[in-house]
């Protein structure tokens, strides 16, 4: 992947295999997933670090410890939802968050430690410590 500034426009390629509109935590995350083989653009409305995301102080749920499991993060998410939530998308939510996490560890993310496991703290509607972070600034560390 090849940052473009706005300045170096006549050097813009005249295609790419993907577009990424949008470089908040979920695009970046995204771009980086994507194989490497690939020529990708990234869209952005700003410079790169202006993101909504950059302001995320929460930290991020998934079930990754011993006591928890998706089914768990399932049933709290759906509850607290009050009838809201689009259950696939719940389902598919829960079921890859702990992969994502784990990708985030390797990508360099400096979530907080206790001893040398993750810190999951207890969190809103959440019945297990499942909510990974990065002491107020999870956005930034992501």
């Amino acid at each position: 992947m090849t940052l473009i500034e706005t300045s170096l426009i006549s050097d813009l390629p005249d295609s790419f295999d993907v577009l990424v509109v949008g470089t908040g935590a979920a695009g970046l995350y995204t771009a980086l997933c994507l194989p490497k083989q690939l020529s990708i653009g990234l869209v952005s409305k700003d410079v790169l670090p202006l993101s909504a995301s950059d302001w995320a102080q929460g930290g991020i749920a998934a079930a990754i410890s011993s006591d928890d499991s998706p089914r768990l993060h399932l049933e709290d998410t759906l509850k607290a939802g009050a009838g809201l939530c689009e259950r696939s998308a719940v389902e598919f939510l829960v079921n890859h968050a702990p992969e994502c996490i784990h990708r985030l560890v390797e990508l360099g993310v400096a979530f907080d430690r206790h001893q040398h496991q993750l810190a999951l703290t207890l969190e809103a509607a959440h019945s297990r410590h499942r909510v990974v972070h990065a002491t107020d600034t999870t956005g930034r560390a992501v």
